[in-house]
């Protein structure tokens, strides 16, 4: 299996859009071995699939990213592993020690994919958020009593 990692310098870049190299690693035996890397596209997430493609990558392990992308990337067919962060060397260790379920210790914190119980990426918490500024909105204006 080969997997991708999109960084920014040694680490997971934070951001997907953010990454400035994309680095592939191969899996045998349990034992990682580094297979090259290449500039991660400034043009997108249509030139990210191709690359990807064109590389034989399996697998995508990257920071945040974008709804969008991230549909983008799983309807072409590239399996991604998001919201993953740290120095890229440990979580490409991880990877090769537990496969999928290594990277967790190095998920990053907030409201990435799996973080909103259940409910559509993100939108859960942007409607918590948006019915408590609403809420205290009211309040402020006297129009709904304290609770």
């Amino acid at each position: 299996m080969l997997v991708c990692l999109a960084c920014y310098g040694d680490r997971v870049a934070a951001l997907l859009e953010t990454a400035t190299q994309l680095r592939l690693y191969r899996k045998e035996g349990g034992v990682l071995l580094p297979c090259g890397g290449f500039p991660a596209p400034e043009t997108g997430v249509l030139a990210l699939i191709d690359l990807l493609t064109e590389a034989g990558a399996d697998l995508l392990v990257c920071g945040g990213l974008s709804g969008c992308a991230l549909a983008a990337l799983v309807q072409s067919g590239v399996s991604v592993a998001p919201w993953v962060g740290g120095a890229a060397v440990d979580v490409a260790n991880a990877w090769a020690v537990a496969g999928l379920p290594g990277l967790e210790p190095f998920r990053l914190p907030g409201c990435g994919l799996g973080n909103c119980r259940g409910r559509r990426m993100g939108a859960g918490c942007r409607a918590r958020t948006l019915k408590a500024l609403r809420v205290r909105k009211l309040n402020e204006k006297g129009s709904v009593p304290n609770e």
